[in-house]
């Protein structure tokens, strides 16, 4: 049943790495630079995982063979805002259609997409007590801390993905547009403050 599902894009996939002068075909998933969504991480204070988790499912759905039944169950937004529910689907989807790449191949994506979770959680209950009266400077500052592993999760399987799609350096989204400079400056301007904050305390 996998190999009928990507066999498609498969084949399509590699006939465009054969034709590097052409236009660039539709990747299977989201490709990004892991510089440009660091910055887009740190400065959105982590809210840009749930864009990312929006577009590798819009990516999908658009290019999944359209004979696929999975093409209209899939609802991006749904899945993004539950992104705990259907990571290990997106991871497992990653890894069937990069197996091609030996590195892809010997990703161990359910294990990823448990530590996943589990760092999800993690951080969720570490945001309510530094909101709630027992929170303290350092559960505040664990919270906030939190953010690193996340994003090295997050960074590990967009390495992946851009490693199946045949740009392992995300090059074709490395640029930060307009409307990320405002994102960035919003959240230089929150880092600045939260900073202040605790040098005055």
């Amino acid at each position: 049943m996998t190999e009928t599902l990507y066999a498609d894009a498969t084949a399509q996939h590699a006939a465009s790495g054969n034709a590097a002068s052409t236009a660039a075909a539709p990747s299977m998933f989201y490709m990004v630079s892991k510089r440009k969504a660091t910055i887009l991480y740190l400065c959105t204070w982590g809210s840009y995982s749930l864009y990312w988790f929006y577009k590798q499912w819009d990516h999908y759905k658009d290019n999944v063979p359209a004979a696929s039944q999975f093409r209209t169950n899939v609802w991006p937004v749904q899945r993004a805002l539950f992104s705990l529910f259907f990571i290990h689907s997106l991871f497992r989807k990653i890894h069937e259609y990069g197996t091609r790449h030996p590195e892809v191949a010997g990703w161990h994506h359910t294990a990823h997409a448990w530590a996943m979770v589990a760092m999800t959680l993690g951080s969720s209950i570490l945001d309510r007590l530094a909101g709630s009266p027992m929170g303290t400077p350092l559960i505040d500052a664990l919270s906030r801390l939190a953010l690193v592993p996340l994003l090295l999760g997050l960074l590990r399987a967009q390495h992946m993905i851009n490693l199946s799609c045949g740009d392992p350096a995300g090059d074709t989204n490395d640029k930060l547009t307009m409307a990320n400079f405002v994102w960035v400056g919003i959240g230089v301007l929150l880092w600045a403050s939260l900073i202040l904050g605790w040098l005055l305390d």
